[in-house]
């Protein structure tokens, strides 16, 4: 029984002292998005932030993470989006492809050949919230 409560404090231990300058995977399928609240379930659109105050947020759709940037304003440590190869990458200098479908439809993709930039990503969410253009 004792060992049995020394690893339970050793796992929470571990996970209070978690490194959020580091990207790690959400528990798939059952995450849900920090803006829009569906299941993080798809590696190919999955995106992820660290706040300064060692808080992640996953999301389902890279323009879900531009979109809860936008409104809520965190203090941003590190951001990433899923590359091609399955890489978790920094969204702020990754390389976009637009136009795919996505889960909530932004239609951005991050890939190494792409050619729009995160500011792309948030225009496209400035647009959507004033009922322009994807």
């Amino acid at each position: 029984m004792k060992l049995a409560i020394y690893m339970l404090f050793a796992g929470v231990l571990a996970l209070a002292c978690e490194d959020a300058s580091k990207p790690v995977d959400p528990v798939w399928g059952k995450q849900p998005c920090g803006h829009c609240a569906m299941l993080v379930s798809d590696p190919r659109y999955a995106a992820q932030l660290s706040t300064k105050e060692q808080n992640r947020v996953y999301f389902d759709d890279v323009g879900c993470m531009a979109a809860y940037v936008k409104s809520r304003h965190p203090d941003v440590q590190a951001m990433w989006v899923r590359d091609d190869a399955g890489h978790w990458v920094d969204a702020r200098t990754a390389h976009f492809d637009k136009g795919e479908k996505t889960p909530m439809d932004y239609g951005f993709t991050a890939r190494s050949s792409g050619s729009a930039a995160w500011s792309d990503v948030e225009l496209a969410v400035e647009q959507r919230e004033r009922g322009g253009a994807k």
